[in-house]
């Protein structure tokens, strides 16, 4: 066994760890450190200067899943959920007054409105509140089952493609590597785009032009992040109930890079198209809004950064 074969093994069995972590926020947090010491060792070997890969912005996207694992954003989903569940009951409540009291010749009319609008208001926020928080606890559950499929996924094949680099990257590593992806498309548990992806990353691996690399690892990036996301479909419906998806959207969900803190509701800063996703569950908007962010902040030094974690087993370091 040489000491390549070795150092992939290492990264399966952490990968396996920090999955089987029976606490959610603890498995989270290492799952982070994880894809920070998979993006370190991926740009140690395809070169800093080309700029960040998949894992270096999945850090960033764990790190944000994990508010959700630990419930930060509870209070903030209660209000939301709260004072929108009550508009709406308001709003029927006040027509189903004015009707009732028209049906059984009730008056007067704005009686009946302010009546109506006040059970109604108050029975809709009352519903509103504890749908958020059912739906919260629900959302966890499923937000850390997505941020493991992912990590099983793409870093058990970031694991094999570093372990062909560390052996030279030679044509039969390479044929190797690709022969050990299943073909197919995403939707059929294939690994085309990851396909596509590793050899857009080879092509920044073998590029001596620092645009030519760029370019190519932007386009690797993309590759995984949408083969990433058709896997994590059903988490994220799951994750979002029909009736929130627009005001989460619209109001709760934000992407940090660093200090940066962006809502993806919102236009991203200076771009020419629109990238505003309106409701996250569809893919469409959600590949417009990373594909449009994965290129305006391709270049950014805080995407490779470690990110701040409150944990117990020490500070991000590089893998050895």
């Amino acid at each position: 066994m040489t000491a390549s074969e070795r150092t992939s093994e290492k990264w399966t069995k952490a990968i396996a760890e920090v999955c089987a972590e029976p606490d959610l926020a603890r498995s989270n947090r290492l799952i982070t450190r994880l894809h920070y010491r998979l993006s370190e060792a991926l740009a140690d070997h395809l070169g800093r200067e080309g700029g960040p890969n998949f894992h270096s912005w999945a850090v960033w996207g764990s790190r944000k899943a994990g508010e959700t694992i630990r419930q930060e954003d509870l209070d903030s989903a209660i209000r939301n959920a709260t004072v929108t569940a009550g508009v709406v009951g308001c709003v029927v409540g006040a027509v189903t007054g004015v009707v009732a009291g028209s049906w059984l010749h009730w008056s007067p009319d704005l009686l009946m409105a302010a009546i109506g609008a006040t059970i109604g208001s108050l029975t809709g926020g009352w519903t509103g509140r504890w749908i958020a928080i059912w739906s919260r606890d629900k959302a966890a559950k499923l937000i850390l089952a997505g941020n493991r499929t992912v990590l099983q996924d793409i870093g058990g094949q970031s694991a094999r493609f570093l372990e062909m680099l560390e052996n030279g990257a030679t044509c039969e590593g390479r044929d190797s590597f690709f022969g050990g992806l299943r073909p197919g498309p995403t939707e059929q548990r294939g690994q085309d785009r990851l396909t596509t992806a590793f050899r857009a990353y080879l092509a920044a691996f073998d590029a001596d032009d620092l645009e030519a690399k760029r370019t190519a690892m932007i386009a690797g990036n993309c590759e995984i992040v949408y083969h990433e996301h058709i896997r994590l479909e059903p988490y994220i419906r799951g994750a979002m109930p029909f009736i929130i998806r627009r005001c989460a959207t619209q109001r709760l969900m934000t992407y940090e890079i660093g200090e940066r803190v962006l809502a993806v509701g919102e236009d991203l800063p200076g771009s020419p198209t629109p990238t505003a996703a309106r409701n996250w569950t569809r893919i469409e908007e959600r590949m417009r809004y990373i594909f449009a962010l994965f290129r305006k902040f391709h270049n950014a030094p805080e995407v490779f950064s470690a990110p701040l974690l409150e944990m117990e087993t020490g500070p991000m370091r590089k893998s050895g």
